[in-house]
C-alpha cells in the first residue's frame, strides 16, 4: 500500500526477521522429523539384533522347560518310593519329603532368577542412548530459539575505525 512504511532489512542482514525466523523453524522442525525418523530406524535395528539374539535362547528354554516340567513330578515320585524302601516312614511321609525337596529346588532356582530379572536388561541400550541425546538436542535448540538471535557482529570496517 502506498501509505504504508517500506521495511527494509537492517543491520547488514539479507533478509527480513520473519523470513529468518521461518526459514529457521522450519530448518528446526526438519531436524526433528529427521532425527524421529533416524531414532525409529535404530529402535528397528535394535529390536531386530534383539530378537536374533533371543530367539534360539528361548526357543530351547521352552522346550527344555517342558521336557524338565514333565520329569520333576516322576523324579519326585522316585524319590519317594527310594526313601520308602529304605527306610521305615510311611509312603505319605516320604512323598512329603520329596515334596519338601521339590518346593527347596523350587526357590534355589526362581529366586537368583527374579532377582536376576529385575536387574533390568541390556537390550535398546544404543536406542536408549541417542533418544537421551536427541531430546537434550531438542531442548538446547529450543532454548536457544527462544533467546531470540545472537547479536550482531561488528563487520570489518567498524572493526577497523576503532
Amino acid at each position: 500500500m502506498v501509505d504504508q512504511a517500506q521495511v527494509t532489512p537492517a543491520n547488514g542482514q539479507a533478509e527480513l526477521p520473519p523470513q529468518k525466523v521461518a526459514q529457521n523453524t522450519a530448518g528446526f522442525f526438519h531436524d526433528v522429523a529427521t532425527l524421529g525418523e533416524l531414532q525409529a530406524q535404530l529402535a528397528i535395528v535394535d529390536l531386530r539384533l534383539c530378537l536374533s539374539k533371543l530367539l534360539t535362547p528361548i526357543i530351547v528354554l521352552a522346550v527344555g522347560a517342558a521336557i524338565g516340567l514333565g520329569t520333576i513330578p516322576i523324579a519326585l515320585a522316585a524319590l519317594a518310593l527310594a526313601i520308602a524302601a529304605n527306610t521305615e516312614l510311611s509312603l505319605a511321609a516320604c512323598f512329603g519329603i520329596a515334596h519338601a525337596v521339590g518346593a527347596v529346588l523350587c526357590i534355589a532356582l526362581v529366586v537368583p532368577s527374579i532377582l536376576a530379572l529385575r536387574g533390568g536388561s541390556r537390550l535398546f541400550d544404543r536406542s536408549r542412548y541417542e533418544l537421551g541425546r536427541n531430546v537434550n538436542w531438542f531442548k538446547e535448540t529450543l532454548k536457544r530459539l527462544s533467546q531470540g538471535p545472537p547479536p550482531p557482529t561488528p563487520s570489518r570496517t567498524s572493526r577497523a575505525a576503532w
